[in-house]
C-alpha cells in the first residue's frame, strides 16, 4: 500500500481540497440567530465538505443545566485511492442562544468514539458556544489500533483529515440551521487532540482562528515506538519481567520530591530542568533488591528513563526522557499493573507498530519486542508523513491571523514535555526570535501536572477563554490561572506564565493563592 501524504480520490489534488474561508476578519454580532432544528433545515452539506455527507438526526435537547440546544449528528464517508473507506461520525450541539462562536474538541488515543457523546461539550454549550467533535473515522476503543489494519482511508482520517472535514461539515450545518456563519472558530484538544490541533494549524490553517494544543503527540509515529515503546523494552529483563515496579517508583518519587521540591513544600517539582537527581543516591547497598531502595538494575533503567531514548551508538531517538516529578504517574503509563501485560505506553506502542507505523501493516502477530530501534527507526519515516504534526511551517496560519496556545504538564509520564519544548524552540528558530513567535504562538508549562491533567500540580485552566481573548480582543496571554480542585473545593492556585517565564513565590501570604506568585526568568530549551 502506498502511504505517504496520500490524497483521496474524490478530493483530487491537495490544492483543490475544499477549505472553509477564514472567519478571522469577521466582526462578532450581538443579534442572536434563529435556529431551525430539523434535518430539512440542515440541507445538503456534501458540497461544502467535498465528501458524501449525511445528516442522520437533528433533535431538540437540553443540557443538565437546562440549556436548550439542537443536537445534530452526521456522517462523512471518505474513500481513498485504493477504494478503502472510512466513515467519520460527528456530533454538533447548537444552543438556541448561540453566541456565533464555534468550538471543536479533539479526541484521545486512537479515538473511535465521539468525545461529546457524553457530557464533555455541555459546559461550553451552556456558555453559548456551538460545539462539535467526531470519532476520527472509525468506531472502536481508544487503545485498540486494529481499526487501521490495511485501511488507507481510516489511516488518513485518523492521521490528518477528520478534524478538517468535521470543521467543514459543522460550519456548513451552522450556516444552514442558524442562517449565519460563525464569527470565530476555535479548536481545543490534548494528547491526540493536541496533535489534531497542530495538524489543523499546519495543514488546514484557515479552519480555526484560535487553537489550543495540549500535551501534543505531534511526533506520533516516532513517539509511540521510540519513546513509549523503548521505555517498555528498557524495563524488561532477559526473562521478560519488569525491572522497575510500583514500589521502586514510590522510592524514587519520594527521593525526587525531597531533592527537587521548591521553596514551597507542596510536592511539586517546579521545573525538572532546574534540578539534578541521580537515582543511585537511593541504591541498595551491594546492588541487591531490598525494600525502600533501588537495585542496581533499577538504577540503570531509571537513569535511561530520565535520559532521551538512544540507539546503541548513543544517538538520540526522541527528544527527551521522563521528567523529574513524573514518578507518581509511572504506574500505568510505564509500569504495568499486571505481570503478564505491557504498560499503557508499551501497549500503545505495540498497537501502533502492528497497525499504523509501517507502509505495510505486520498485524496482530507483531510484538513490541520484534521492533529493534537500532535498525528499524528509519522504517517509521514514511508513515510519519501521514500522522505527524511536527513541521515548524506555520506561515499560512500566522498570515491568516491565527493564534496558537501550546501547553504541557511538566510531570507528564506518557508524552515527555521536553518534546513540546523542543518543538516550540524549533518554531522560534524558524521565525527568528521569541518575540516574533509570541505574536501568534505561546507555550505554557504546568508544574507538577501529568498527562493533560492530574498530578500534584494545579491542572485546571480555562484555555478557551484565554484563546478567545487573544483572538478576538488582541489580549496576548502573558499568563493563565491554573487551579487544583478537589471535589468542589479549590485547594491550590498558580499563575502559569508564557514560556520561558516561571512563577516564583514572593515569600509572603498564602502560597496557595496565585496573587502571591510573580514571574521570573526560566531556562530556555530542554
Amino acid at each position: 500500500m502506498l502511504r505517504s501524504f496520500r490524497l483521496l480520490t474524490s478530493l483530487g489534488l491537495a490544492a483543490g481540497l475544499a477549505v472553509a474561508a477564514s472567519p478571522g476578519v469577521a466582526q462578532a454580532h450581538d443579534k442572536k440567530p434563529t435556529l431551525d432544528c430539523s434535518t430539512t433545515a440542515a440541507g445538503k452539506v456534501s458540497k461544502a465538505v467535498g465528501q458524501p455527507t449525511t445528516v442522520t438526526s437533528a433533535a431538540s435537547a437540553t443540557t443538565p443545566a437546562t440549556t436548550a440546544f439542537c443536537d445534530v449528528k452526521a456522517s462523512i464517508t471518505v474513500t481513498a485511492k485504493d477504494h478503502s473507506t472510512s466513515v467519520i461520525q460527528l456530533r454538533l450541539q447548537i444552543p438556541q442562544n448561540w453566541n456565533r462562536r464555534y468550538v471543536q474538541l479533539g479526541g484521545g488515543g486512537f479515538c473511535g468514539s465521539i468525545p461529546t457523546g457524553g457530557t464533555s461539550g455541555n459546559a461550553n454549550v451552556d456558555l453559548g458556544y456551538a460545539v462539535a467533535s467526531d470519532d476520527s473515522g472509525h468506531i472502536g476503543g481508544g487503545s485498540d489500533g486494529s481499526f487501521a489494519l490495511d485501511n488507507t482511508a481510516v489511516q488518513d482520517t485518523w492521521g490528518y483529515l477528520s478534524e478538517h472535514l468535521t470543521a467543514l461539515a459543522s460550519k456548513a450545518l451552522l450556516k444552514a440551521m442558524a442562517g449565519t456563519k460563525a464569527d470565530y472558530s476555535y479548536f481545543v484538544g490534548c494528547s491526540t487532540g493536541g496533535r489534531q490541533a497542530l495538524i489543523e494549524a499546519q495543514r488546514w490553517p484557515d479552519d480555526f482562528d484560535g487553537i489550543v494544543a495540549g500535551a501534543p503527540a505531534n511526533r506520533q509515529n516516532y513517539l509511540a515506538p521510540l519513546s513509549q515503546g523503548v521505555r517498555e523494552l528498557q524495563n524488561r529483563d532477559a526473562a521478560g519481567n519488569q525491572v522497575v515496579d510500583a514500589a521502586a517508583a514510590a522510592v524514587v518519587g519520594q527521593a525526587v520530591v525531597t531533592t527537587c521540591d521548591g521553596v514551597v513544600k507542596d510536592g511539586v517539582v517546579d521545573d525538572p530542568r532546574s534540578c539534578h537527581f541521580d537515582p543511585a543516591t537511593v541504591a541498595c547497598p551491594g546492588g541487591a533488591a531490598a525494600p525502600g531502595c533501588l537495585s542496581a538494575a533499577q538504577v540503570a533503567v531509571i537513569r535511561k528513563w530520565y535520559d532521551s531514548p538512544r540507539d546503541n551508538r548513543g544517538h538520540e531517538l526522541y527528544p527527551g526522557g521522563l521528567p523529574l516529578g513524573s514518578e507518581g504517574g509511572w504506574v500505568g503509563s510505564d509500569i504495568s499493573t499486571s505481570p503478564t501485560r505491557l504498560s499503557g505506553g508499551g501497549a500503545y506502542a505495540e498497537q501502533v507498530l502492528r497497525y499504523l507505523a509501517f507502509p505495510t501493516d505486520p498485524g496482530a502477530s507483531y510484538q513490541l519486542a520484534d521492533f529493534d530501534p537500532n535498525k528499524d527507526a528509519k522504517k517509521l519515516d514514511a508513515m510519519a508523513k501521514v500522522y505527524n504534526a511536527d513541521t515548524t511551517n506555520l506561515d499560512a496560519f500566522r498570515k491568516a491571523g491565527g493564534k496558537l496556545m501550546l501547553y504541557h504538564g511538566l510531570a507528564d509520564p506518557l508524552i515527555t514535555p521536553f518534546g513540546t519544548i523542543q518543538y516550540y524552540e524549533d518554531v522560534v528558530d524558524r521565525y527568528g526570535s521569541l518575540a516574533k513567535t509570541e505574536q501568534f504562538a505561546r507555550l505554557f508549562l504546568l508544574p507538577g501536572v501529568y498527562h493533560c491533567n492530574g498530578g500534584p500540580g494545579a491542572d485546571r485552566v480555562d484555555w478557551l477563554s484565554s484563546i478567545r481573548d487573544w483572538t478576538e480582543h488582541g489580549k496576548a496571554p502573558s499568563s493563565v490561572l491554573a487551579s487544583k480542585v478537589s471535589g468542589a473545593v479549590t485547594t491550590m492556585e498558580r499563575p502559569v506564565y508564557a514560556y520561558p517565564l516561571q512563577a516564583h513565590y514572593d515569600g509572603t501570604g498564602d502560597a496557595n493563592l496565585a496573587t502571591n506568585w510573580m514571574p521570573v526568568s526560566g531556562p530556555r530549551g530542554r
